[in-house]
């Protein structure tokens, strides 16, 4: 029963959960709906961590501190999608071309811009809000995020015959994503009750507000690449989840700009 939810936290994170007994195709597609819960779980920790550290520390400081962490806990996977994704989507080669880039292990120019600016963007983003403000970009954009991976893989097709996130579309049934989507919704009221009872601005709409743009930006992103490599790859699946983040945090800055 628990081999599923542990594939998620496995996957996302690097922390040690031993997964007992052997891995299906199923087992992996089913993680998937786990993944938003996997993403609440690291926003609120994320938002501990700043809450208690704005208390000795500049925002600033705070949100730099926060970010290291955050890339240490998911061992920088994401991140090295999106280096991977820009690497390839910006060559300006064929998609056959595209594909080898992004399947190798050096970096190049654009995939270090990619993830300079978008460390940037978050820590600068971060770093405005208050305690209370970033509580639901936190809890409801880092949840968001990870519930991109669902609809990548149930909407489009794996851009590759074969690679690290080929097993997780040979199951193709609802159920995962419908998880997805209910772990996302418990998120985002999560995030809004804890907005409201902070008296942040958005107040008890601030969760869905970030959740919406979060994803909606980063699908439009993934379609971009499917529309050059015929599909998506695990690479793209991190490029999605990392943007996301970017733009929750951001949107978290809009809503006090627009409301507070």
């Amino acid at each position: 029963m628990l081999r599923r939810p542990t594939l998620a936290v496995t996957f996302l994170t690097g922390i040690p959960v031993p997964v007992k007994g052997d891995v299906s195709p199923a087992d992996l597609w089913a993680s998937m709906g786990w993944y938003p819960l996997v993403g609440l779980a690291l926003g609120a920790a994320a938002w501990g961590v700043f809450s208690g550290l704005t208390s000795f520390l500049p925002s600033l400081v705070a949100a730099v501190i926060v970010m290291l962490v955050l890339e240490l806990v998911t061992r920088g996977l994401h991140m090295d999608g999106l280096m991977d994704t820009c690497d390839g989507f910006f060559s300006g080669a064929p998609r056959e071309r595209a594909l080898e880039i992004m399947k190798d292990h050096n970096v190049g120019a654009m995939g270090v811009v990619a993830a300079i600016l978008i460390l940037l963007l978050k820590v600068a983003a971060l770093g405005a809000l208050t305690r209370a403000d970033a509580a639901a970009p936190l809890i409801a954009g880092w949840a968001a995020a990870r519930a991109l991976p669902a609809p990548d893989v149930y909407f489009w097709p794996y851009a590759r015959a074969e690679g690290t996130g080929e097993a997780f579309t040979r199951e193709h049934i609802a159920g995962p994503l419908l998880m997805a989507a209910g772990f996302l919704g418990a998120a985002v009221v999560i995030a809004g009750l804890l907005a409201l009872a902070l008296g942040s601005a958005g107040s008890w709409f601030a969760g869905l507000f970030v959740a919406l743009i979060a994803m909606a930006v980063a699908l439009l992103a993934q379609a971009a690449v499917a529309g050059k490599l015929g599909g998506l790859t695990g690479d793209v699946y991190g490029l999605g989840i990392e943007l996301a983040e970017a733009v929750a945090l951001v949107a978290g800055c809009a809503l006090v700009k627009l409301v507070g």
